[in-house]
């Protein structure tokens, strides 16, 4: 027992012990210490060359935030530029279209509505009539650019100027505006100005006001002693943040960088598509200021470590002495004849102890058996949150690609064919789980570590883990695996979508989604398509503006002669640019659309093409040339037909009304309009139409508008907006009150429970 005794002499020295240990810890952080101290000095030169990088990444993140909305604002401004109203509003005088000067003002203020554009107003300005239709009405050119948006610089004569110039898109310099009547005299707002046309259109033009301030205020992060400047392409200050003059030198500057003029850093960089120059101007001094309270920082961190460092070292060195002088004390309390005599005896605590731990290691491995049993089935479970990004205990899961090992994906996209649904019923679910089997166990041949899993009803995902260099070898070998699913390319297409082998698991989810965009890159055809590389696609203008007024006006008057010879030549047109199968669907689809939307104006009802299914569905079975020009041989031909019988139907007063109700339900319905195209009066028509059907005219009318917008909710893909311009009601927000009081729910509730059903 000599060693408990030497043991016991140490423990009870306790104030030795307790200073050893504390004094330990003091120079342990003394060290860290200096060694924090000399790496700060080290640093601290290198800092000032961090803050100008800083402030060159904060210039580059307020061009790209300026250039996307500019990019934004045109893209919008050009869709409303080749729209069919603004089309028809500058041929001939506005204001002998009504109907679309009240739409065109609706569609402005749903625009304007979204405070992230920044947008004040948007102006269609018409220069030989003076005539501009804004968000709040109509105007002549003189009141408005001299009342309402007032502003010494941009005047009438000014917008005239430019639009006799040949650029199509314009930035100009910002203003503060004014609102001049004669109830008051206010600034409305610092404005910059854009001006969108036509090149050769010398007549009309959008000019839209962006808030320059709100976005300067949303666009850039300011720094202490800087501000922001951009200049155009002829070196015109179009927008300053602050009265600030630039040197020659700098307004000549272009490209990206920055210079030091006088204790000043000016940072700039140009974009290429629009011409502007972005200038950050940064003070000298500003940098200086931000370098002494980093050193303010600095010490008043070391000095509040060192505090808490010393108070934790104190605590930990008193609860390390304590159970030791328990255990010594414990030790003094047994007699040393029965220490030693219990060096050897065997007790029953100590069987009890062998007997639990001999138990406890028995059920691990039996917990361990089951766990293994049981991880593939996690591992899918986590992939699959993590490639969806979901929130919740399933994103904590840590599976195997979180050691980093070289991986690579290969997504399968199988979509089922109308012969494979016509000859196996109800096995959908139960054939995509054998393919599953058959690519799981191609795959476990060759890696030793794979798992592979259903990821979304038609997509099968493999990852493959790569452990040696004889793996690597095989890492692109599917051509076994593609003969066999070739055997069944009658029944299915099969789309293969294989990834370069990886390193980092950090690029998991980035991995997954390039091949979602090759799964994308798939062409037209009834085969099995393995897609390695992502191509980039030309932009594909078919059709052509003209050819699209051609199609939408036969598509409305029906004439399938004309409709059905230009749709095969628009297909041919896609498979000569080498349009992938997505892009046929997106056009077939449209035209579908623009076919149901004629239908609809005229009464018509989807149902006329229910002896073949609904036409979205015959569309997805397309994935040939051939195919989509039979469907649409069939949908144009039997939708021409539908309108002709239409038009030939006719009845007497009361069917009339009921008639140009059920054909112009889009429109105005008033008793007076349609009592006025019978010749008689309003109240007459009223009291004859109840007597003879027993219904209100304006219940008619209402209840025909309500059946009208649930029959496109169930039967097409036209967006809730669509839907209600075409039943007569001028915003999404009236359209959902009526449309609620009327069956109790909103219209996008309505569309997504008939979706399920």
């Amino acid at each position: 027992m000599k060693w408990i005794a030497r043991f016991s002499t140490k423990i009870q020295n306790q104030v030795s012990l307790f200073y050893t240990l504390f004094f330990s810890f003091i120079a342990i952080i003394l060290l860290l210490v200096s060694i924090n101290t000399w790496s700060y000095s080290f640093f601290r030169d290198r800092i000032k060359d961090e803050i100008i990088v800083n402030s060159g990444l904060n210039l580059n993140t307020t061009f790209a935030n300026y250039e996307k909305h500019i990019k934004l604002i045109r893209s919008i401004m050009v869709g409303y530029l080749f729209s069919n109203e603004t089309e028809i509003l500058k041929n001939g005088n506005p204001l002998s279209h009504y109907d679309i000067v009240i739409k065109t003002q609706a569609n402005l203020q749903y625009s304007l509505n979204n405070s992230l554009l920044y947008l004040d107003n948007i102006l269609y300005y018409f220069k030989d009539s003076r005539f501009v239709i804004e968000k709040d009405g109509t105007r002549d050119g003189e009141t408005m650019f001299n009342k309402f948006y007032a502003q010494s610089a941009y005047t009438v004569d000014f917008w005239n100027k430019e639009l006799a110039s040949s650029q199509s898109f314009k930035v100009y310099p910002s203003a503060v505006f004014n609102s001049v009547t004669a109830f008051e005299h206010k600034p409305i707002n610092s404005l910059m100005p854009i001006m969108i046309k036509s090149a050769y259109d010398t007549n009309f033009a959008f000019i839209v006001f962006m808030k320059s301030s709100k976005i300067f205020e949303a666009f850039h992060q300011s720094q202490p002693e800087s501000s922001l400047l951009i200049v155009d392409g002829n070196r015109s200050v179009i927008f300053s943040s602050e009265e600030a003059e630039l040197p020659e030198e700098v307004k000549a500057i272009t490209g990206n960088g920055y210079t030091l003029i006088k204790n000043t850093y000016y940072f700039y960089r140009t974009s290429a598509e629009t011409g502007l120059t972005y200038i950050e101007i940064v003070s000298d001094k500003g940098l200086t200021q931000q370098i002494h309270r980093l050193n303010l920082n600095m010490l008043a961190l070391i000095l509040l470590s060192l505090f808490i460092s010393l108070a934790v070292s104190y605590l930990i060195a008193r609860r390390f002495h304590n159970p030791l002088a328990n255990m010594i004390s414990s030790l003094e309390s047994f007699h040393p004849a029965g220490l030693q005599g219990n060096k050897n005896s065997r007790i029953k605590e100590f069987n009890l102890l062998h007997n639990t731990l001999h138990d406890l290691s028995r059920s691990n491995q039996e917990f361990h058996k089951d766990i293994r049993s049981k991880n593939t089935l996690l591992q899918q479970f986590a992939y699959m949150t993590r490639l969806r990004k979901l929130e919740g205990k399933g994103s904590q899961l840590h599976t195997s690609i979180d050691a980093n090992k070289p991986y690579k994906l290969v997504l399968f996209q199988i979509d089922f064919k109308d012969k494979f649904l016509a000859e196996i019923t109800n096995g959908q679910q139960r054939i995509f789980t054998t393919y599953k089997e058959l690519i799981e166990t191609h795959f476990s041949r060759i890696y030793t570590d794979s798992l592979t899993f259903q990821l979304e009803k038609d997509q099968i995902l493999s990852i493959l883990f790569i452990e040696n260099e004889e793996e690597t070898a095989h890492s692109d070998n599917l051509d076994h695996l593609v003969d066999m699913l070739a055997m069944d390319a009658q029944y299915c297409n099969f789309t293969i979508a294989p990834s370069p082998v990886h390193k980092s698991s950090s690029d998991f989810v980035e991995t997954y989604q390039n091949a979602l965009d090759l799964i994308k890159q798939r062409r037209l055809g009834e085969d099995v398509q393995i897609i390695t590389e992502w191509l980039p696609q030309p932009a594909l203008l078919i059709p052509t503006p003209s050819e699209e007024n051609e199609l939408t006006a036969n598509l409305q008057a029906g004439s399938d002669a004309v409709t059905i010879p230009l749709a095969d030549k628009l297909l041919d047109q896609l498979a000569k640019a080498g349009a992938l199968a997505y892009q046929f669907q997106d056009f077939t689809k449209d035209i579908v659309n623009k076919a149901m939307k004629s239908m609809y104006a005229q009464n018509i009802s989807i149902h006329t093409f229910s002896d073949r299914g609904s036409p979205y569905d015959l569309l997805k079975a397309c994935h040939t040339l051939e195919q989509y020009k039979e469907f649409l041989h069939w949908f144009l031909s039997r939708s021409a037909a539908a309108m002709k019988e239409k038009k030939s139907e006719t009845d007497v007063m009361t069917k009339f009304v009921m008639e140009y109700v059920e054909s112009n339900f889009g429109d105005d319905l008033s008793l007076e309009a349609i009592s006025a195209k019978l010749g008689i009066t309003g109240p007459y028509l009223s009291t004859y139409f109840k007597e003879k059907t027993g219904t209100n005219f304006s219940d008619y009318i209402f209840t025909v508008r309500m059946n009208k917008s649930i029959e496109m909710l169930r039967d097409t893909d036209l967006k809730v907006q669509e839907i209600a311009s075409l039943v007569g009601y001028f915003t999404a927000a009236s359209f959902n009150r009526v449309f609620k009081r009327h069956t109790g729910i909103t219209p996008s509730e309505f569309r997504r429970l008939n979706n399920k059903n």
